[in-house]
């Protein structure tokens, strides 16, 4: 929390006072109070992050602050295909002078075994096509009925949310709702802060062919797993095929955008952008999580706390 809050000073700062350089002084402030640095699943998927991380990490480097991290990605791979990825490329040798690489990659995915039954009506938090079990699961953790739920307004940093209907810490909304609309990262913080147990219905397969809806997902879902939300999904399809990875796309929408940017065809191939690359890449991941959300271990962690592993 406090780094993303660090990095959204940084961002206002430069777009709000241009004359005004706020990297030095958000390093200061970090080495000040901090020696050890540690990031779960270190990424850069922003071009306002790429720009800003050589020039921050080597004022905290130089000032003594140790930083460790994991990643899906080793270092030269970082904002792979990003745009301006050029003026990010200086970071990396910084980033591998400084860090020791160790590579902790596992042929197992321990988190795809079979999960014991839950607690709960159908007895698993994945449903296929079955409504009626989801709402069941709703009256089983509030003791209210479906149809008594009503709309929860929720405010924070100015503004105000509303989503589905909730009882109490359960919120039940469709997926229309939760990732069709135009809602962001600090809107899933919100959400996640207020409800322990989210439960989502008409769960459609998600693919290449609508991106924003799926990178929309994937926020959803990571915010979640971080806060220990309880997720619970009635979807269309099982729960290995929730994304699949066909990519296509409508070409007239892609070449306006081409046309915007100034691309060449050649210069788009390469862009995360067009590819949907960190998408794909993201796929593993995704599907992981969701299979550790069904598990008895995941529903026993305390709501907005991570167990240390």
């Amino acid at each position: 929390k406090q780094w993303y809050q660090r990095r959204v000073a940084i961002t206002a700062g430069i777009s709000d006072r241009k004359s005004y350089d706020p990297i030095p002084v958000v390093a200061e402030a970090i080495a000040t109070e901090t020696t050890l640095l540690c990031f779960d699943e270190f990424q850069v998927t922003d071009v306002a992050d790429a720009m800003i991380l050589k020039r921050l990490f080597e004022k905290m480097f130089h000032a003594g602050v140790v930083v460790v991290a994991t990643g899906n990605r080793k270092p030269d791979d970082l904002y792979k295909n990003g745009l301006q990825r050029s003026n990010f490329l200086p970071f990396i040798p910084l980033l591998k002078s400084r860090c020791r690489v160790l590579d902790m990659d596992s042929a197992v995915d321990y988190r795809l075994t079979t999960p014991t039954p839950l607690d709960l009506p159908g007895s698993s938090a994945f449903l296929l096509r079955d409504t009626p079990t989801l709402h069941d699961i709703f009256t089983f953790l509030t003791d209210v009925p479906v149809g008594d739920a009503r709309p929860r307004t929720l405010s924070f940093l100015g503004r105000e949310l509303s989503v589905g209907r909730s009882s109490g810490t359960v919120l039940l909304a469709s997926f229309s709702d939760m990732c069709e609309s135009n809602h962001g990262s600090s809107d899933f913080r919100a959400i996640a802060k207020a409800y322990s147990h989210v439960l989502i219905s008409d769960f459609p397969q998600l693919s290449l062919r609508n991106k924003t809806t799926l990178r929309r997902f994937i926020v959803m879902m990571d915010t979640f797993y971080d806060r220990c939300v309880k997720l619970v999904i009635s979807a269309e399809v099982p729960l290995p095929e929730i994304i699949s990875l066909e990519v296509s796309g409508n070409k007239e929408d892609l070449r306006l955008l081409m046309d915007d940017l100034g691309l060449t065809a050649d210069e788009a191939k390469e862009m995360n952008l067009f590819t949907g690359e960190d998408e794909v890449f993201s796929h593993r991941r995704a599907i992981s999580r969701l299979h550790e959300m069904q598990t008895a271990a995941y529903w026993e962690l305390p709501h907005e706390k991570r167990k240390t592993r």
